[in-house]
């Protein structure tokens, strides 16, 4: 009996720090720090959350399998990989802003992540509809971790940064 108490109290302590490690909005709000960060202009040390440092905290290994895979042959053949940020959805944004991150919960073996926010408003005659990006965010080693980033485009078919990423190697 001591002995399962032992371990019962064990598990009040383990559990939330395992659980703070595995929340599916973690790794969104970070992205979206560096976002905001990277696009207003005050960290100019920032990293981009594809650099070596963000990727293995953030995303899935197989995402930055695909990722390193492409950067390595459009840097080799001089031509870009990702042509747009796929954060916002677009070549040019501003900082995020009015930004909210909701867990839609579970989906395609992850969790869909929400977040939406303003990020054209900086721009004569913006649009001052809010941007939508879907985050498909998996459980990896007890990490929450993106796995793709989807863009729902207004009057438009959904973006899969995957997808984006695994046509760059077929439309070779």
């Amino acid at each position: 009996m001591r002995a399962l108490s032992s371990f019962l109290a064990f598990l009040a302590l383990a559990l939330p720090a395992l659980a703070a490690d595995a929340d599916p909005v973690a790794p969104v709000q970070k992205i979206m720090e560096i976002s905001q960060s990277t696009l207003s202009g005050n960290d100019s040390t920032q990293d981009d959350y594809f650099s070596d440092k963000w990727m293995p905290q953030l995303f899935s290994s197989a995402f930055v399998a695909i990722a390193k895979k492409g950067f390595a042959k459009a840097q080799a053949n001089d031509e870009p990989f990702i042509d747009y940020d796929p954060v916002l959805g677009g070549q040019d944004g501003c900082a995020p802003k009015d930004l909210t991150i909701t867990n839609a919960g579970p989906k395609d073996g992850g969790f869909d992540v929400i977040a939406k926010f303003h990020a054209f408003y900086c721009f004569d005659n913006a649009d001052n509809r809010f941007s939508e990006t879907h985050f498909k965010v998996v459980i990896e080693n007890g990490a929450a971790k993106i796995d793709d980033i989807v863009n729902i485009v207004p009057d438009g078919d959904p973006v899969s940064l995957r997808d984006t990423m695994n046509g760059y190697f077929t439309a070779q």
